[in-house]
């Protein structure tokens, strides 16, 4: 018996083309009554389903709109909370302010507020404050980046007082929904800036979580302009413009209809959608229902009918059986095959024979997997000559980061860090840690007197004289902010510092560089030195503290001088 079916299956039928064994199984098994039967309940429960998912849909999406207003209402609550705040004001009046100090400290406190009110959430890509001239007030943000900020911001509408929401894309691809809003002094109502926050979209998606229809609907946020998706339920939507379904939503709302169209999408699928606006904005929240995949329901109904129906046609049944194992075996050698290359191995072939449709396409996934070898060779020699190129910008990327533009040596960030790790080290090695604060003499003056373009090249000329004075490896000079510089010297007592700083002293003063408003004729510094044997209770806080009694005791001593600190009364 089976090889009887094996000579059926394998050799005989194998000899005819898979259409032809189907069509000839099809017209032995008449079943056109049960067919018409099928088509009638068909069509009479497609219409049933659709009236309930439009009813459904479209409570649904009235809800979803609520719900993610309820959350725009929210971020625009708080940004208006900090727009308004006092701190928010003051740090913007002094951001514009013409002294440089007042600007650096307006500057410096605009970072910090959107740090606290932004920086704790994950959900928040990006989070700027821009100038009137829609510049971000953040000057470590790369060019690039700005630009593409500057040039959404400007791009924006009137916003009339409301903040403004739209998608942003970053040159990376990434993808941030963003809130605009101008900020206005509260004393005249002037346009002081403006505040930039892009948030995830998938901070918006969770709204999506528990709500589902059913029948392979998918939940979306669009822009009722273009279609474009700005969230979605599901990662793998994509960003294809639902264009199709904007046009209908068009057509249904001048013809005065409700919130629920039909329309054919990019693959020329019928699908229903029910719609709802999010209020002050441009996006519209919509449920999209394949209307093929409503029908499953219907023609799982119709199935069952004509399955009925085959029960009665016994020769139909063994017909089919080999039929089914001809087409079955093979198959299932195939897949057994293509499951083979999971794992990566496109070595693996097909045996095959006959000349159908199977054979083909077996001789076919050879050709295809002899291809795809040979490109998987190529893209991990691809992929390993990328992620090369790769860590050799991020080295790159990470030192500039730790450098000052201004001086070329170590920044006030590279500074914390190296501060906090020589302490730690010093606490193990029970070694001393000596640390210096440098502060040019009258340098508001010489920048009066000289111009800041003669003060940058001041700061670079010392910053050049604290480089070549740190010989060591373990020793840091950095650029502490404005005028002042830090020097970290580890492992060394407070004599060997303090000879340290009177040479560095006496090399900035050898420069000579002219300062006609200094009492020195020249532009000298002013050095305070702490050196302490540190333990586990000492923090960075302490040593700068001591650091800084020392500049200051130098300051009051007349300047041009190194002055050391008195360990005794730190605090940790």
């Amino acid at each position: 018996m089976r090889k009887m079916l094996d000579l059926l299956s394998l050799k005989l039928l194998r000899r005819i083309e898979i259409r032809y064994r189907l069509i000839n199984s099809f017209l032995l098994v008449s079943m056109l009554p049960l067919v018409i039967a099928g088509i009638v309940a068909y069509r009479e429960s497609s219409s049933a389903s659709q009236e309930k998912v439009r009813i459904f849909a479209a409570e649904l999406v009235k809800q979803v709109a609520q719900n993610m207003l309820q959350q725009i209402e929210k971020i625009e609550s708080s940004s208006e909370e900090l727009a308004m705040s006092e701190r928010m004001q003051n740090a913007l009046a002094g951001y514009y302010s013409k002294n440089p100090a007042e600007r650096a400290a307006g500057h410096g406190e605009i970072i910090r507020l959107l740090l606290e009110n932004y920086g704790s959430f994950e959900y928040v890509n990006q989070k700027y404050v821009l100038d009137r001239r829609h510049r971000i007030m953040d000057p470590q943000v790369f060019a690039q980046l700005g630009d593409g900020v500057a040039r959404f911001a400007e791009d924006a509408p009137d916003m009339k007082g409301r903040p403004y929401w739209d998608v942003y894309s970053t040159a990376a691809g990434q993808n941030s929904v963003v809130m605009l809003r101008d900020i206005l002094f509260k004393s005249n109502n002037r346009v002081a800036g403006t505040l930039f926050v892009g948030l995830r979209p998938l901070h918006f998606s969770r709204i999506f979580e528990s709500v589902n229809l059913g029948y392979g609907s998918r939940m979306l946020v669009i822009d009722a302009r273009d279609g474009h998706v700005i969230v979605s339920a599901n990662a793998a939507d994509g960003n294809a413009p639902e264009s199709g379904l904007v046009v209908a939503v068009a057509r249904n709302v001048a013809e005065g209809r409700d919130n629920f169209v039909s329309y054919r999408d990019g693959d020329n699928k019928q699908q229903l959608a029910a719609f709802a606006p999010v209020p002050h904005t441009n996006w519209m929240v919509v449920n999209i229902t394949p209307l093929n995949a409503l029908n499953t329901e219907v023609r799982s109904i119709r199935n069952k009918i004509i399955a009925i129906g085959v029960l009665c046609f016994i020769l139909a049944l063994v017909l089919s059986f080999i039929i089914a194992r001809s087409i079955s075996l093979p198959l299932k050698q195939l897949v057994g095959v293509m499951k083979a290359t999971r794992t990566g191995n496109y070595l693996i072939r097909m045996d095959y024979e006959g000349r159908d449709e199977i054979a083909v396409l077996s001789q076919r996934f050879n050709e295809m997997a002899s291809k795809v070898h040979q490109h998987n060779e190529r893209l991990e020699e691809l992929v390993a000559e990328r992620t090369r190129e790769l860590e050799q910008a991020n080295h790159q990327l990470e030192a500039l980061s730790a450098t000052d533009s201004l001086t070329g040596i170590a920044n006030r960030r590279r500074f914390d860090e190296a501060l906090g790790g020589e302490l730690r080290r010093a606490v193990r090695s029970q070694k001393p840690l000596a640390l210096m604060m440098l502060d040019v003499d009258y340098f508001k003056n010489y920048n009066d007197r000289y111009g800041h373009l003669a003060g940058d090249d001041c700061l670079r000329a010392i910053a050049r004289v604290l480089r070549t004075s740190s010989r060591r490896a373990t020793d840091l000079a950095a650029r502490y902010g404005g005028e002042e510089f830090a020097v970290i010297v580890a492992e060394s007592d407070s004599a060997n510092a303090m000879q340290l700083a009177e040479n560095i002293r006496n090399a900035v003063a050898a420069l000579q560089i002219a300062h006609e408003d200094s009492p020195f004729g020249c532009v000298t510094c002013s050095i305070g030195v702490t050196a302490v044997q540190v333990d586990e209770d000492m923090s960075t806080d302490t040593l700068l503290r001591l650091a800084d009694v020392a500049l200051y005791q130098a300051k009051a001593l007349g300047r041009n001088r190194v002055a050391l600190s008195d360990p005794a009364g730190a605090t940790g």
